[in-house]
């Protein structure tokens, strides 16, 4: 990765920025190296040692309007190559946390900004529903205003930290009527009445996410996040901007994949000599890197566009996230041919890796999804 920081995306900043980063993960996270996660219990802890150590604070900090995308990106990146649970710890609060960032008034960022960077406050983003995931404007729970504030009512799924998290960034209907226009956001405290968990998920990447169930919890008007109605916009704001850096955790996993694969193939002897020394073998390896490389230019590409002002990296960062997300799961598959019988032995990192990096091409946008935005965005330029 130091080759990376060399590239013209990046300024001094950020290679100073993300040399520390990777050095205090080795020195910091190592012990987290073969966790799995899955009860939350890991994930809350390096939360808390990325808000203790100062890490989180930069990643909500924001320059005339935008947040640093290629911080952030590099944090994943580097996160993702150490341990995926890791990523989860960092990216899944940072989520939650950004609409707050971007639309919260100065009370609401006062409020949750100032202990989600120490670590103190961990968020989580609760947007799909069990008939709602890649439909967003289809979504069925109600935000009904009562009195000086609101009702929630409804369910929400295949969200993280279910059951743990201090703050869900809940999105439900204000308004009468279906489509996007009805869509708010809504500030609800995990120990609030009316927060039930109804159900954890168990999923091929042992993430902490589950079903959420809302019974006529009630919250105040300063619960609402930026403008009624605005909902939808928020939430697609935001995961435009999420998706490079999910791009970026996917190459992070890809490079982790095939470090391992090209240390293994030179240790591996079939035939009498390594496998490195066999062409098929070589080819694989070839293959690999330019996957990763190619994933890497469009995912930083996709931030420093969003970085020096582009309004609309919606198509970028599709590219970036398509690309990235299914590049690694070629890559990490490659790699797992490579270790032979050992790459299915549980508990190795090609092993982890192979159920960690499938749910990449569904969450945060599905690739058929990705595809979709990809030729929108395409067509409309000939109009």
């Amino acid at each position: 990765m130091s080759a990376l920081r060399d590239w013209p995306f990046f300024d001094e900043s950020h290679r100073s920025f993300a040399a520390a980063f990777a050095a205090w993960v080795e020195r910091s996270l190592g012990q987290f190296a073969n966790e799995e996660g899955g009860d939350g219990v890991a994930a809350r802890a390096i939360f808390k040692l990325l808000g203790e150590a100062g890490w989180l604070q930069p990643t909500i900090e924001l320059n005339d309007g935008r947040i640093d995308l290629r911080r952030v990106a590099l944090m994943r990146e580097i996160l993702a190559y150490s341990s995926a649970i890791a990523d989860v710890a960092f990216s899944e609060p940072w989520l939650a946390v950004l609409p707050i960032a971007l639309h919260g008034d100065a009370a609401q960022k006062q409020r949750y900004l100032t202990p989600y960077a120490t670590g103190a406050c961990l968020p989580a983003f609760a947007l799909s529903e069990p008939e709602a995931g890649s439909d967003v404007a289809s979504i069925q729970a109600t935000g009904a205003p009562a009195g000086d504030g609101f009702v929630l009512n409804g369910r929400k799924t295949w969200t993280s930290n279910s059951g743990l998290a201090d703050l869900y960034v809940a999105f439900a209907r204000s308004e009468e009527g279906s489509g996007a226009h009805a869509i708010s956001a809504f500030l609800v405290g995990g120990a609030d009445a009316g927060v039930v968990l109804e159900e954890r998920l168990r999923v091929l990447p042992p993430h902490t996410v589950g079903t959420l169930r809302f019974e006529n919890c009630r919250v105040g008007a300063a619960a609402l996040l930026g403008e009624r109605g605005r909902g939808f916009a928020i939430a697609m704001q935001v995961l435009e901007l999420f998706r490079p850096t999910v791009a970026a955790a996917t190459v992070g996993f890809a490079r982790r994949a095939f470090d391992e694969a090209r240390q293994r193939s030179t240790q591996r002897v079939a035939f009498k000599k390594p496998i490195a020394e066999h062409q098929l073998i070589q080819q694989k390896l070839a293959d690999m890197a330019v996957r990763i490389d190619a994933a890497a230019l469009l995912t930083y590409r996709a931030t420093w566009a969003h970085d020096h002002g582009d309004p609309s990296i919606g198509c970028a960062a599709a590219m970036a996230k398509l690309y990235a997300s299914e590049s690694a799961q070629q890559v990490v598959d490659e790699a797992l041919q490579i270790f032979g019988g050992m790459g299915v032995v549980h508990g190795t990192a090609v092993e982890r890796l192979y159920r960690h990096v499938r749910a990449f091409r569904i969450f945060d946008g599905t690739s058929e999804i990705q595809r979709l935005i990809i030729a929108k965005h395409l067509l409309k330029s000939l109009s």
